[in-house]
C-alpha cells in the first residue's frame, strides 16, 4: 500500500496553496518539505492526476526517451517545459536520460538486460560429424588447413578489434558535439 493517499496528498497541497509555506505545511502534516514541493509541482502541472498514485512503474520507449533528449539538446528546452510537454513527472528522470546520453549515446537509453545471463553449452562435436575428406586427408594436408584456419582467426580478431576502435571514436566525437550543444 502507499504511503500517501491521494486524499491527503490534496490536503496537504490545498493548504500549501492557500499560502503557507512548504515547511509549515511539513510541520503540520508531518511530511518532508521536499514532499510538499513535489507534490504542488504535480498537482499545479497535471490536476489530480498529478496526484494519483501509481499501480506501475512506466516504461518508455527508447524511442521516446530519444524524443526528449533530442528536444533539450536540439531545441533548449528547460526541464520543466520539457516535462510538462512530455507528461513526465520527475525532473530526476530528464537528468538520468541526459546522463546515459552522453555517456553511451543512443544505447544508454535502451533498457538493460534483467536476470542472470543464461550460460551458454558448447555443442559437442561427435564423431560422425566429421567428413571422411577430413579422415582422408594426409598430415601435410591437415597442418596447411590449421595455419590457414588460424590466419582466419587472427584477420577476424583484427577486424573486430577495429571496429571497436572505431565505435569508441565515433562516441568520443559525439560525446564532443553533446558537449558543445549543451555548453
Amino acid at each position: 500500500m502507499a504511503k500517501y493517499s491521494q486524499e491527503f496528498k490534496l490536503k496537504v497541497v490545498e493548504h500549501y496553496l492557500s499560502g503557507h509555506g512548504d515547511s509549515v505545511t511539513g510541520q503540520i502534516f508531518n511530511v518532508h518539505r521536499s514532499d510538499v514541493q513535489k507534490w504542488s509541482k504535480a498537482f499545479k502541472l497535471y490536476g489530480m492526476a498529478g496526484l494519483e498514485l501509481r499501480r506501475s512503474k512506466t516504461t518508455f520507449t527508447v524511442e521516446f526517451k530519444y524524443q526528449v533528449v533530442k528536444a533539450i539538446c536540439e531545441e533548449g528546452a528547460s526541464l520543466r517545459e520539457t516535462m510538462q510537454r512530455f507528461h513526465i513527472k520527475e525532473t530526476s528522470t530528464l537528468r538520468d536520460w541526459l546522463k546515459k546520453y552522453k555517456e553511451n549515446g543512443i544505447d544508454g537509453l535502451k533498457p538493460k538486460a534483467r536476470g542472470r545471463p543464461k550460460s551458454m553449452l558448447k555443442p559437442k562435436i561427435t564423431r560422425a560429424q566429421y567428413t571422411q575428406a577430413d579422415q582422408d586427408k594426409t598430415h601435410e594436408e591437415l597442418l596447411e588447413e590449421l595455419a590457414y584456419l588460424r590466419a582466419e582467426v587472427a584477420f577476424l580478431k583484427k577486424r573486430r578489434a577495429l571496429i571497436q576502435k572505431q565505435k569508441e571514436q565515433e562516441k568520443v566525437e559525439q560525446q564532443r558535439l553533446q558537449d558543445s550543444y549543451l555548453n
